[in-house]
């Protein structure tokens, strides 16, 4: 068990506070920036059991500003940021977008810089920074870290297709943070998180399933039983965010992750197999059934996040969405 101080950025939100639940268990102090105080209050609501081992919170309305984590990072062992723009519709590409999404992991490792005391700094990036959206769901190819999105910032800055412009911010998020390592003598290492679609049960506070995040939202609207017909799954690829949360809190210490790029993906689905999957949990709930053949579609290879971070096999789809389903259901009750 760790006592070490963490600095976590974005732990009010699904994947962070899952992270922020695992760095707790796993013995770590935690520092959380958040945007206002009622989500401080909402953290700490979320993790009362593991209270003491706050060590405040750092309330920080825009983390685009200059020196905005100064004060933040002071005397922490490691940073974890998780926070990132998610702003749709958008009506700036680049004010909305873009610059909030490489500028706030700058600040952050710019705030970093200033502590001899931070070891590594552990950076949620999406699998939108290795996807070429061109080639569409590429049959037989298979991602790795080693693939980059190929938008440009003038690209993104100028396109009226949203999920470019989401897709471009992340590669050029994440490339920034790479390009300040290289170009800057600094003391700490940088691990950077790449996920695909993460779904999975809800730890952070909501007050109904209308603001449920972004991905289990495609899972309610699905399973409800008020769905006439199956929208396209847009990115087959999925991990559960319990997995995502294992592998960041994995890549503060273990070796293999100085400096290292990580895919965390259990394997690929579609949403006809969401469906079915809920039907045989839940057969009192009429859902729309469909299709449920594998994809023919392109792949994303996560086994050097189970070799290296988790260190057993992924959490599997129909586990993932059994429990999803148990959770909305409870709550939709409730």
């Amino acid at each position: 068990m760790s006592n070490k101080l963490v600095l976590l950025t974005g732990g009010n939100g699904f994947v962070g506070a899952h992270v922020c639940r695992e760095l707790l268990t796993n013995g770590y102090r935690v520092r959380a920036v958040v945007r206002s105080q009622d989500k401080a209050d909402q953290v700490k609501k979320s993790h009362q059991e593991w209270s003491q081992q706050f060590e405040g919170f750092s309330i920080i309305p825009d983390m685009t500003k200059p020196g905005a984590y100064d004060e933040a990072v002071q005397g922490v062992d490691y940073v974890m940021h998780v926070a990132s723009p998610f702003a749709f519709p958008i009506k700036d590409n680049e004010k909305d977008m873009l610059i909030p999404a490489k500028e706030g992991t700058l600040n952050i490792l710019r705030a970093a810089t200033t502590q001899s005391s931070v070891k590594r700094v552990v950076i949620t990036s999406s699998c939108a920074a290795m996807f070429d959206l061109s080639k569409g769901i590429r049959p037989g190819y298979t991602y790795t870290e080693k693939d980059w999105n190929p938008a440009t910032w003038d690209d993104a800055a100028k396109s009226d297709i949203s999920i470019y412009v989401y897709c471009a911010s992340k590669k050029i998020a994440e490339q920034a943070a790479w390009q300040f390592i290289k170009e800057n003598n600094v003391s700490f290492d940088i691990a950077t998180m790449c996920l695909p679609m993460i779904y999975g049960p809800i730890l952070h506070h909501i007050n109904s399933l209308n603001e449920l995040n972004e991905s289990n939202s495609q899972i309610w609207n699905i399973i409800n039983g008020e769905n006439k017909e199956f929208p396209p799954t847009g990115v087959p690829a999925f991990v559960d965010v319990r997995d995502a949360a294992v592998g960041h809190v994995s890549a503060l210490t273990v070796p293999q992750a100085s400096n290292a790029r990580y895919v965390l993906s259990a394997g690929s689905f579609r949403f006809e197999q969401a469906a079915a999957i809920a039907q045989k949990r839940h057969p009192q709930v009429h859902i729309l059934q469909g299709d449920t053949s594998p994809l023919d579609c392109y792949t994303v290879d996560g086994s050097k996040s189970r070799n290296d971070l988790l260190r057993r096999d992924y959490i599997t789809f129909e586990q993932c969405v059994s429990d999803t389903a148990d959770q909305l259901f409870k709550i939709a009750k409730n």
